[in-house]
């Protein structure tokens, strides 16, 4: 039977590996950058509807749910910890969520797939 307490652990364990996805997911749109056509770029994300609209879906989420985050935080509901946290949940889940709509748009555009030149001087 899962508890509060082991409840707000699973969470925080989720939360630590969203953040991890979330920096694997920065790290990679920021090394596709210079090999992406910005003129197609463009033309492909910003005029499908579809994207435009999931965006906004995500920008809502993860701008809405820490303001009710923190309007709970001053309250003393029971079991407040636990709510909280799945609300930390769902606002990460959503920021990771529109990385990832970005990231797979942008790895579409990506002219040629190189190693970068950060990490050429490792491999040599």
């Amino acid at each position: 039977m899962i508890n509060e307490y082991n409840l707000y652990k699973y969470l925080e364990f989720s939360i630590f590996v969203l953040y991890l996805i979330l920096i694997f997911l920065f790290v990679q749109i920021w090394f596709s950058w210079k090999d992406i056509d910005k003129k197609e770029l463009m033309l492909k994300s910003i005029v499908d509807e579809a994207f435009f609209k999931k965006n906004c879906v995500y920008i809502f989420l993860f701008s809405f749910l820490p303001l009710v985050h923190e309007f709970f935080e001053g309250t003393s509901l029971p079991n407040l910890i636990v709510y909280l946290e799945f609300f930390e949940f769902l606002a990460l889940t959503s920021l990771v969520l529109f990385v990832h709509n970005w990231y797979t748009v942008l790895k579409i555009c990506a002219n040629k797939k190189s190693m970068p030149k950060e990490l050429a001087s490792y491999s040599k």
